[in-house]
């Protein structure tokens, strides 16, 4: 990310418990390989990770609720202004230091031109200027084929930085670091790419990126079918011929999309094994090859690199339709039933 990053600061987003990776773990290993700061969405979130990251700079994205302000301090974290109320209730908490977010285009938090305008000089004048920490917005199609829009929410973000106060500007996330390093501005902030995974959606080894997540569990029975025999809710695989199934204990409780039923494919001893009928709620069977021999315990690899071959998030993504973010943060790891294991 660093190279992405074209000489701008890194500051690796680990909200929603760093995208299911582990917020304290990712933190630790990207300031260790370079990041500068660390983000997350919610105060909560940040006070988790300061817990456990004493020394590190923290910027919380999303606003605070109402009442919140007077825990930032023994957080130590810098907060975002995204909305008339949020200033007035930070306006006068000359001790909290504050990043604001105008809207060009996203849709959701951030101040109007003008009001973002207002803020940073009314911080710039006041008794602590250097309460003002950093001017941002956020894109809303980086990751798509068309830069039209882009180009439209980095002209509105000029337009406010021409004016404003001096002080860090932040705008691209993962997709605009890999694809346009002429918007770093002084920082980018990577959320997906941090873990190795594309942003566009196709493959990470395309951009240099390797995943740090292997999700795994193991073999909890080996069932023989004969011809006609079926195996999971609704009979939805009816065995053809002979064969054996392997059941693994996770199910859509612990993450594994039911729309994965007869569609997915998990690892066992390097070999890829589809997914057979329907995913339980605590539950998952696939069948054997043939030539594969399997025991009780063996290990199952759901997400992540086995010998030669690997699962992708990107790909359980594109089988069920949705993104990879939704893919990672719903994985729920436990010592009984399975292992989510961040790689360095």
């Amino acid at each position: 990310m660093l190279e992405a990053a074209d000489g701008a600061e890194v500051w690796a987003v680990i909200k929603a418990n760093a995208y299911g990776h582990g917020a304290v773990d990712v933190g630790r290993a990207a300031r260790a390989a370079g990041a500068t700061k660390l983000c997350t969405a919610t105060l909560a979130e940040a006070r988790a990770v300061r817990d456990a990251l004493p020394d590190v700079p923290l910027l919380v994205l999303s606003p605070l609720t109402a009442g919140e302000e007077s825990d930032v301090a023994a957080v130590g974290c810098a907060v975002t202004v995204s909305t008339p109320e949020g200033w007035q209730r930070l306006r006068d908490r000359h001790d909290i230091d504050v990043h604001v977010k105008v809207e060009t285009g996203m849709g959701r938090w951030g101040l109007a031109p003008a009001d973002a305008l207002e803020v940073g000089r009314a911080l710039i004048n006041g008794p602590r200027p250097e309460r003002l920490v950093g001017l941002m917005s956020h894109l809303a199609t980086a990751d798509e084929g068309d830069r039209v829009f882009v180009d439209q929410q980095v002209a509105a973000f000029r337009a406010v930085a021409a004016d404003f106060p001096p002080c860090p500007r932040h705008l691209s996330n993962s997709a605009a670091t890999l694809r346009y390093p002429d918007l770093a501005f002084d920082a980018v902030r990577p959320g997906l790419a941090v873990f190795g995974i594309d942003p566009l959606g196709r493959a990470g080894t395309d951009h240099g990126l390797a995943p740090v997540m292997r999700w795994s569990s193991s073999v909890s029975s080996v069932r023989s079918l004969e011809s006609g025999q079926s195996t999971g809710y609704g009979r939805r695989f009816m065995a053809q011929r002979a064969c054996r199934v392997a059941l693994i204990p996770i199910g859509y409780a612990d993450g594994y999309p039911r729309r994965l039923s007869g569609i997915g494919e998990v690892l066992i001893a390097g070999r890829r094994c589809h997914v057979a009928g329907t995913v339980s709620m605590d539950q998952l069977a696939v069948v054997l090859p043939d030539d594969l021999e399997v025991r009780e315990g063996d290990e199952v690899v759901l997400l992540g690199i086995d010998g030669t071959d690997v699962v992708t998030v990107e790909e359980l993504a594109r089988h069920v339709g949705t993104v990879p973010y939704e893919i990672i943060c719903g994985v729920r790891a436990t010592v009984e039933r399975g292992d989510r294991e961040v790689l360095s």
